[in-house]
């Protein structure tokens, strides 16, 4: 008789953290989903005008660049036929 209340509080009490572990994994998904569309949404509120292209189409873009030296012999040009 006690060995079966021992069973049934066992399987009780295992089906009650089932439970709870379900309903706190939904919430820890919903929150990441939540902060991610907030994240989202700051970066698009927050993240100035993209750039425009110029009147002959050209764009500027910013960020750092390093020079790059042209090379002193020329190559042949491939639209030009050959002499």
């Amino acid at each position: 008789m006690i060995g079966q209340v021992f069973r049934w509080l066992i399987l009780t009490a295992l089906l009650a953290a089932v439970l709870v572990a379900v309903f706190v994994a939904w919430w820890i998904a919903l929150l990441i989903a939540l902060a991610a569309l907030v994240l989202a949404g700051l970066r698009r509120l927050l993240g100035g005008k993209p750039a425009e292209p110029a009147r002959d189409g050209s764009i500027i873009l910013e960020g750092e660049y390093i020079e790059v030296e042209r090379e002193a012999r020329t190559l042949p040009d491939r639209d030009k036929p050959a002499p």
